[in-house]
C-alpha cells in the first residue's frame, strides 16, 4: 500500500498522494485520481522514439489491455501512467476453465494489437493480472520499451518493491535471442502467449533453466514439454511454439481455434440438466481423423465472438487470497481508432416476441391443451404417448393412426404425412399413398425443407449408432441407401439435413469431443465443427438455417452457433431438470418444456432463457418420458 504523501506535489500535471516503497530502478506513486505514476531512473537515448512508442500503443489498445493514460518525462527521466486494478499476477498454476478463459482473454488482446500493427515484444506470466472480473493483461513491457535489443527482466507491475522470480529470457522466441536483430513482431507475441499458457496451466516455465546460457539455449533447441496441458489447449499452444516464426499461425488463427476448443458454459455435473428428447449413445469410440481446417470468420465477428465469451467467462471471476494492488499499461482508447474493445459488441436489438394466443385447442388422448395463434410460424402435427401415434388433419383435428410405435413425419407445408412403422413407411397426401420399405434397419425421419424428400437414419448394431442415411424421393419413390463410415468413427445421433439440402450433418465423438460433420449427398465428408459438442439431431437447424443447436461442449444446456463459421451465438442454462428441447420456434426462440409447474407448459423462449410465450399445458401425470411432440413449419 502507499504511504501519504505530507506534501503532496505535481509531475507531468499529475498530483501525487502517495509512495510506494522505492525500487532499484523506479519510483512509483498514487495519483490524485487514483492512477499509478512510476518515475524510471534512466536516461533516453531517444526520448521521441520513447513518446512515440506510447502514442502508438494507445491507439492500437482495447479491451482486455489495462488503460495506460499517461506518459512523459521528468528531467530527462521518463514516467508512465498507468490504471491501477486490484488483483494479483499471474504466479501459479490456474484452474483449467480459468486457464482457458485467460487463454482468449491474452489472444483476443493480441489480436487486436496485431490488427493494427502493433507488437507487444514482452509478454509473459506478469503480463497477466488476475481480477475479480476477470483477466487483464499489461500492454507492455517497460524495460523492454525503455532498452533496445534483449529485454531485460520487466519492472515491478504491482507493489513497486516487489521482485520477480524469473526473468523473462524463458518467455523470449527464439527469433530475439540470435545474433541477428529482429525488433518484435506478432509471431513472437505467439511464442510468448503459449508459453504463458503453459504456465498458467502447469505452473512450469517451459523453457526456464539453471542459468540463464541454458535457458537461452532451450529456447532455441529443446521441444517443449506440454504434459499437463489439456488436449483442446495443447494443439493451440504446440503451434505457437514453433521454432520458426513463420511456421505459427497467426493471433487471428490461434483465436479462431481457441473460440472453437472453448468450454466456457457451467458444468453439468452442477446443474440439473435437461433429458434428451433423442437418447444419444455415450461409449467411447476411437478417435476420428483430424477435421478439415476451417476458414475463419469475418475478422470483426471472430473477435466480437471471443470478447464476448472473455466478457462472459470473467463473470465467474477468480478467487484471489488477498486483493493485491497492481498497475498495468493498455491504452485510453478514446483518441484512437477503434480497436478490439468492449464497444464492438453493439447490443442486438431485442427479437421481436411470439404473438399472444388467439385460441385453444384440446387434443386427445394425453391432456394437451394447445394455445394457438394462426400467425405461429410452426405449430404442433403430431404426438406419440406409448405405442399410440396422433396426427393433426385438415382444419386442425387430431386423429389417431392405426398400428402401434408409428412415428410421424409431416412435410413442411403440410402436403404430405409419412407413417413411419419399424418395417415400412407409408406416404399420404399430394397424391396417390403409396408405401416403401428401404430393407435396412432406420430410425429419425426428417422431411427436407422444400417437402420433396424425407431421410431417416440407418442404423447399425445393438447400439444403433449412424451408419448412413437412406433418402426417398416422394416424386419419384426412389429410395437411395448411403452409406458412411459414422458407425467405425465415432457417429452419434441421427442424421438431419443441410438447411439447403445439398448435404446432410450428423454428430460425433472421440474420447475427448463432441462435434459434427457436415456430408454431402454421397456420403462423402465436407467439413467438421469438432468444437460445438453433442448434436441436438434432425431439428438442430433454425427455420432461416443461419443457426444450429447443440448440448453445450461442457454442460449448459444450449448452444447456439452460426452455420456458416462455427462461431458461438447463444449459451442458454436451464437450471431445472427434464427442460426438454423440441426444436425451433423462429430463428430468436426454441421450443422447451418447463415441467416445474402444474400444468406442465411448453414455452417459446429467447437465447437469453427466458419464456416468451406458453404454447401448451399438460398435466404433469400426462407428460411422461413415453409422450413426444412433434412441430412443423407452416
Amino acid at each position: 500500500m502507499p504511504q501519504p504523501l505530507r506534501d503532496p506535489r505535481r509531475l507531468g500535471g499529475h498530483t501525487l498522494t502517495g509512495a510506494y516503497p522505492p525500487g532499484d530502478r523506479s519510483a512509483s506513486f498514487e495519483t490524485g485520481d487514483g492512477a499509478l505514476l512510476t518515475l524510471f531512473h534512466t536516461r533516453l537515448p531517444d526520448p521521441d522514439a520513447f513518446l512515440e512508442r506510447i502514442d502508438q500503443l494507445q491507439r492500437a489498445g482495447g479491451y482486455p489491455w489495462l488503460s495506460l493514460l499517461d506518459a512523459g518525462t521528468s528531467g530527462g527521466e521518463p514516467y508512465v501512467v498507468v490504471e491501477k486494478v486490484d488483483g494479483a499476477h499471474l504466479q501459479k498454476a490456474l484452474p483449467e476453465r480459468d486457464a482457458q478463459r485467460l487463454a482468449i482473454a491474452a489472444m483476443t488482446g493480441l489480436a487486436g494489437l496485431h490488427r493494427d500493427g502493433v507488437a507487444h515484444g514482452s509478454f509473459t506470466p506478469w503480463s497477466v493480472i488476475l481480477t475479480g472480473a476477470g483477466p487483464r493483461l499489461a500492454l507492455l513491457d517497460l524495460d523492454a520499451l525503455l532498452t533496445s535489443g534483449v529485454p531485460s527482466p520487466a519492472p515491478e507491475t504491482g507493489d513497486p518493491g516487489e521482485t520477480r522470480p524469473v526473468g523473462t529470457l524463458a518467455y523470449l522466441p527464439p527469433e530475439a535471442l540470435r545474433p541477428e536483430v529482429h525488433p518484435p513482431a506478432p509471431p513472437g507475441d505467439l511464442f510468448a502467449w503459449a508459453a504463458v499458457m503453459v504456465f498458467a496451466v502447469t505452473g512450469r516455465h517451459v523453457f526456464e533453466r539453471d542459468s540463464p546460457a541454458a535457458t537461452m539455449n532451450a529456447v532455441l533447441h529443446d521441444d517443449p514439454d506440454l504434459d499437463g496441458v489439456p488436449e483442446g489447449l495443447a494443439g493451440v499452444v504446440a503451434a505457437c511454439l514453433a521454432k520458426d516464426p513463420g511456421q505459427r499461425p497467426t493471433a487471428r488463427e490461434a483465436l479462431e481455434r481457441l473460440i472453437g476448443e472453448a468450454q466456457l458454459t457451467v458444468d453439468r455435473a452442477a446443474l440439473d440438466v435437461v433429458n434428451r428428447p433423442e437418447p444419444e449413445e455415450r461409449e467411447t469410440e476411437p478417435a476420428v481423423p483430424a477435421p478439415p481446417a476451417r476458414r475463419g470468420p469475418h475478422r470483426g465477428a471472430l473477435i466480437a465472438a471471443a470478447v464476448a465469451i472473455v466478457l462472459v467467462a470473467g463473470l465467474g471471476g477468480y478467487t484471489l487470497g488477498g486483493g493485491e494492488t497492481v498497475a498495468a499499461t493498455t491504452p485510453a482508447d478514446a483518441t484512437g481508432t477503434p480497436s478490439t474493445s468492449v464497444s464492438t459488441l453493439a447490443a442486438a436489438d431485442e427479437p421481436a416476441p411470439p404473438p399472444p394466443a388467439a385460441g385453444e385447442v384440446t387434443a386427445p388422448g394425453p391432456a394437451i391443451t394447445l394455445k394457438e395463434n394462426p400467425a405461429d410460424p410452426v405449430r404442433l402435427t403430431g404426438y406419440r404417448k406409448g405405442a399410440g401415434t396422433w396426427v393433426r388433419a385438415e382444419g386442425g383435428a387430431f386423429t389417431r393412426l392405426p398400428g402401434k410405435n408409428v412415428e410421424p413425419a409431416r412435410s413442411p407445408g403440410g402436403t404430405w404425412l409419412a407413417a413411419v412403422g419399424p418395417e415400412s413407411i407409408t406416404f399420404t397426401g399430394a397424391g396417390e399413398p403409396f408405401t416403401v420399405t428401404p430393407g435396412v434397419p432406420y430410425t429419425r425421419p426428417t422431411w427436407s425443407r422444400d417437402g420433396t424428400k424425407l431421410m431417416l437414419t440407418m442404423t447399425s448394431g445393438d447400439e444403433g449408432r449412424p451408419a448412413g442415411f437412406v433418402v426417398v424421393d416422394v416424386a419419384t419413390r426412389a429410395v437411395a441407401t448411403v452409406d458412411t463410415d459414422d458407425e467405425t468413427t465415432g457417429g452419434e445421433g441421427h442424421f438431419a439435413w443441410t438447411p439447403d439440402g445439398s448435404g446432410v450433418v450428423v454428430g460425433y465423438r472421440t474420447a475427448t469431443e463432441h462435434g459434427v460433420r457436415f456430408r454431402d449427398l454421397t456420403g462423402d465428408l465436407a467439413k467438421a465443427y469438432h468444437w460445438v459438442g453433442e448434436t441436438y439431431g434432425r431439428r438442430m437447424f433454425s427455420p432461416s438455417g443461419k443457426t444450429f443447436v447443440t448440448f453445450c461442449p461442457s454442460g449448459g444446456t444450449y448452444c447456439v452457433w452460426d452455420t456458416a463459421t462455427g462461431v458461438r451465438q447463444a449459451s442458454i442454462a436451464l437450471f431445472y431438470p427434464d427442460g426438454l428441447l423440441y426444436g425451433w420456434y423462429d430463428d430468436a426462440h426454441l421450443i422447451v418444456a418447463d415441467p416445474r409447474g402444474d400444468p406442465h407448459r411448453i414455452v417459446a423462449m429467447d437465447l437469453r432463457g427466458r419464456p416468451q410465450r406458453v404454447l401448451a399445458e399438460i398435466p404433469p401425470e400426462d407428460d411422461t418420458t413415453d409422450l413426444l411432440l412433434y412441430y412443423t413449419g407452416n
